[in-house]
Order: C-alpha cells, then structure tokens, then sequence
C-alpha cells in the first residue's frame, strides 16, 4: 500500500504535555506517594473500576474482548464503505486489499498501522479533519506500551483494555453508591474488597495481584496531565464497614486527602437525598483526547462489566451524573462530613 502524508498521532501524549504543570502536580505527588515511598512512576499510567479486575472470565464479555479503540474505528470504517455504496470486495480492489484483511479491520480483530488508516480514509473521501484527528489519534493511543502490560498473564484482556482507556482520559466522572471508588481506595480496603467479591473467594495470589493493580492506578493521579476527577459517593459507601475499624478510618482519610487536591471533586450523596438517578448502580464517565473525541461510559456489576457507546445513552448518564452532583452535599459540606466520620472512627 503507497504510503500516505499522516497527521500527527502522538495527539494524546502531547495533550497530556501542554496540560497544567503547576503545584498540583507536587501536591499530588506527597499526598498518594509520601517521600519515603515514591515510585518511579512510568510514563503512561491507568485505572480501572471493575471490582472483578482480579477474577478471569467475569470482565467485558466476549464482544467486548477486542479492543475498544480497534471496534470504534473498525466501526467507522464500516460505515464509511457503506455510505459509498461499496461491498468489501469492491472496497478491496480499491485499496489493492483482500476483502477478509478489510472485514478484519473493520470487526476490530486486527490492528491498523496510521499510515494504512491515512490511506483508507484518502481512498473515500473523508477529509473531515476533526474526524480524521479523532480516528488517527486512536491508533496512536492504541500502539502505545504501558504498565499494564506486566499484568498480560495475569489478568483479563477487557481489563487492560479499559485500563488503557483510562489512562488517555482527560476527566474522568464516577458515581459510586456503596463503595469507595478505587482510585481512593488504600490497600486494606483493596484487599478487603477484593477478597470478598464475587460468589467464590480467589486465591491469596490472584487478590494481591488485584490490589497491585490498583495501586498501580492510583499513579496517574499524581503525574503531569493527571485527568480531573469528579466524584459522587454514596453516603452508605462511608459507613459500610469494610475490614477493620482502622482500615476505615485510614480509608475516611484518604478521601479527605484527596477531597484537598484541586483537580478533585468529591461529593458525598446523603442519605435525605431520596430517590435519584443513580439508584440503578455505579457507573464511569471517560473522557478522552483533545476537546473530548471520544467518551465512554462503564457499567461494572459482579459477573461482567460493559460499555454504554451509543451517543444518546451516554448523553444520558452525563446528564445523571450531573444531576446527581447537585442533590449532593457541595465540596465544603462533604469534607465537614467525612472530618466527622474520621472523628468518630
């Protein structure tokens, strides 16, 4: 295939460069790793939600396992064909392609080079350069080698997958009821979950690596372009007792750290609030790339866990999310709440 003038793809990586530099970062640096215990931390860094992060077989179901970024190109290169009318074959003599390596790429089973992408979206036509940014800087983010591949053999292909998602989102809003989310979890409280999800109890082994994991998360808040975090949490996820008395109290801590940090917003949902819009369960909002070329929405529960992609649904839980903000306690509010909860521990 003749090569092809491609724009940049490094989109992301420089977006995270130009983002703030300011004292946060050195603030959020002491307060998740304190100076005795500061890690080298890697250049691309992730997270994930799912409670089941540790358990094979119970994250993202099978049509979920390739690759998100690799579906929702594959999904536009599809709709692209379609629109001019084309079957894969006649597309495939267009491109000096077979029809099965087209069918590949637009079932996201196999990965596209930017080049070969410049070239296709050349081939019909498309010359929308918001659309053309949005698609090639998904391959970028896509090609891109982070920590979370130490854990290849140990955990599910779904959960590096949205650990990878994470680590490009540039704000990431979450809806937690009745537990801390994990990017303010500590490690007792990790454990604690972990070890009691699901229906059987997993072994010592695969419960550590799930808490390295997510500590390993944690790492993105502390560096250069971290994203902004807003959260909504359950009354009911402060009061749960989860391990020991002193696990919680360092767990109430925690959040109440974090609750200082300027690019956090924690709220706290009460009790009075009554009947909202999260009442069916927690969920997570990413967004990614430059002004927000791609957002995704995470559904976790404690079989599975699967993506919300189709825009009116997702505009939906942005919606929720934003609603459920304002019947929460205001930032000042939910640190005097969780100040209280830490006395009483």
């Amino acid at each position: 295939m003749p090569p092809s003038p491609t724009p940049p793809v490094e989109l992301t990586a420089r977006i995270l460069a130009e983002r703030d530099r300011d004292n946060a970062q050195e603030a959020a640096v002491e307060f998740w790793f304190p100076a005795s215990r500061k890690p080298e931390i890697p250049q691309f860094t992730e997270a994930i939600d799912a409670r089941t992060e540790c358990k094979k077989g119970e994250v993202m179901p099978p049509d979920n396992r390739k690759a998100y970024r690799r579906r929702k190109i594959g999904e536009a290169l599809r709709r692209y064909r379609e629109e001019r009318g084309m079957t894969q074959e006649v597309a495939g003599r267009l491109l000096d392609r077979s029809a099965s390596s087209l069918s590949a790429f637009e079932n996201g089973y196999q990965s596209i080079r930017p080049r070969d992408l410049a070239y296709i979206l050349d081939a019909y036509g498309v010359s929308d350069p918001d659309e053309r940014g949005r698609l090639l800087a998904l391959v970028g983010q896509g090609r891109q080698y982070g920590w979370w591949h130490d854990f290849r053999q140990r955990l599910e292909p779904g959960v590096l997958d949205f650990a990878s998602l994470e680590a490009d989102a540039t704000r990431i809003r979450s809806f937690e009821p009745q537990l801390v989310p994990g990017l303010l979890q500590t490690e007792d409280y990790a454990r604690s979950i972990i070890s009691g999800a699901g229906t059987s109890l997993p072994n010592m082994r695969n419960i550590e690596t799930g808490v390295e994991f997510r500590m390993r998360r944690q790492r993105q808040l502390a560096q250069a372009g971290h994203p902004e975090m807003a959260v909504v949490i359950g009354e009911g996820a402060l009061l749960q007792c989860v391990g020991s008395p002193q696990t919680m109290r360092a767990q109430m801590e925690k959040i109440a750290g974090a609750a200082r940090l300027p690019h956090f917003d924690i709220r706290v949902l009460p009790y009075a609030a009554g009947v909202h819009p999260g009442v069916d369960g927690s969920f997570v909002i990413l967004d990614l790339g430059h002004e927000t070329q791609l957002q995704v929405v995470a559904l976790h529960s404690l079989t599975r866990s699967w993506y919300v992609e189709e825009p009116d649904e997702i505009d939906l839980y942005c919606r929720s999310f934003d609603r459920l903000q304002e019947m929460a306690l205001d930032k000042d509010q939910s640190r005097e709440l969780l100040h209280g909860i830490v006395s009483r521990t």
